[in-house]
């Protein structure tokens, strides 16, 4: 039973010295977002909208929505994308 956990500690301290030596010591993270909104009572009217990024060194994503709104009807949508590289 030592001789087993002694090799999975042996390998757990390889595989992470070899991640360190592998991975960059720096990451350059940013994050932004916003939004808007309003409201009227005569005419019933609504609007809004909501938005994000996200980004790292090698990864970048982003998302908005929105909708709106009147007293006979209503709409909206979002969309966002992603980019690994």
């Amino acid at each position: 039973m030592k001789s087993m956990l002694g090799k999975a500690a042996l390998t757990a301290v390889a595989a992470l010295a070899v991640a360190g030596v592998s991975a960059p010591a720096y990451a350059h993270v940013g994050v932004s977002g916003g939004g808007q909104f309003i409201a009227s009572a005569d005419p019933v009217f609504l609007a809004g909208e909501q938005w994000g990024a996200a980004h790292t060194s090698h990864i970048h994503a982003d998302h908005e929505r929105w909708g709106w709104a009147t007293s006979t009807a209503v709409g909206g949508g979002h969309e966002g994308d992603i980019h690994i590289g």
